[in-house]
């Protein structure tokens, strides 16, 4: 069993845990800080930068700290260990069972490139509910949208501009003040978007603002992706 002076430091995130239930899936058990695993996880968690220094002690997310997480995940899965769990690890190995474990082995991929490639400042994510992907996707899609939304507009513009969920529009002859009603929506599940390179505009949806925060809400709340036919027929259950 690891020993930690984990003491103080910030909580494990969403994300790292599930990088860490990644980690105890694929070993089938928990690990020892001495595996070359967990030292990686802890490079990677400690490079991150998910959390200000400031609020890090030394020993964060050390080796000790990974091998310890994968030890209160089993015991989340396990309560007749009768070793602490949080309320996170206990949400993280519900929603993703061992019957999971390859969806979340993607997942876990995913989250370790946009670690790997992104700024501190790139990973942060504003007020809004995270998608069950976690934080560190959810900003990574924001972004992606924000990059690509004036691509999209220039391409549909010729044939007016026109939300793909509830059909508002505006001519092709409107004023370019009117784009501010438009948003572009990334169709491709996070995990699966991951690893692209590039984009392609085909894989945008023009939204208008308001069904863009609907769908990202659908996604919260529904925990799993939503398409944009999905989007259409739940709008239209519930708007009179």
């Amino acid at each position: 069993m690891p020993v930690t002076k984990g003491s103080g430091n910030p909580k494990w995130t969403r994300d790292e845990s599930l990088l860490a239930l990644d980690l105890l899936y694929r070993h089938g058990k928990p690990i020892d800080k001495h595996h070359a695993d967990a030292i990686e996880l802890s490079r990677l968690l400690r490079a991150a930068r998910i959390y200000p220094e400031a609020k890090r002690k030394e020993s964060f997310r050390n080796p000790d700290g990974v091998a310890l997480k994968t030890q209160n995940l089993l015991s989340a899965i396990d309560p007749t260990r009768r070793l602490s769990s949080s309320e996170t690890d206990k949400e993280v190995v519900v929603e993703y069972p061992s019957n999971r474990k390859i969806e979340l082995a993607k997942l876990a991929t995913a989250i370790r490139e946009a670690l790997a490639t992104e700024s501190a400042s790139e990973i942060e994510t504003d007020d809004d509910p995270a998608f069950p992907e976690g934080k560190i996707l959810t900003a990574r899609h924001r972004q992606r949208d924000r990059r690509l939304r004036a691509k999209l507009i220039e391409a549909r513009r010729p044939s007016g501009l026109k939300c793909e969920v509830c059909s508002f529009g505006v001519s092709a002859n409107s004023p370019r003040s009117t784009d501010s009603f438009f948003e572009g929506h990334h169709t491709v599940p996070l995990a699966a978007a991951e690893g692209e390179r590039k984009t392609r505009l085909s894989d945008m949806s023009l939204l208008c603002a308001c069904c863009h925060r609907f769908i990202h809400r659908l996604i919260v709340d529904n925990k799993r992706w939503i398409s944009i036919n999905e989007a259409v027929e739940m709008r239209r259950q519930v708007v009179t």
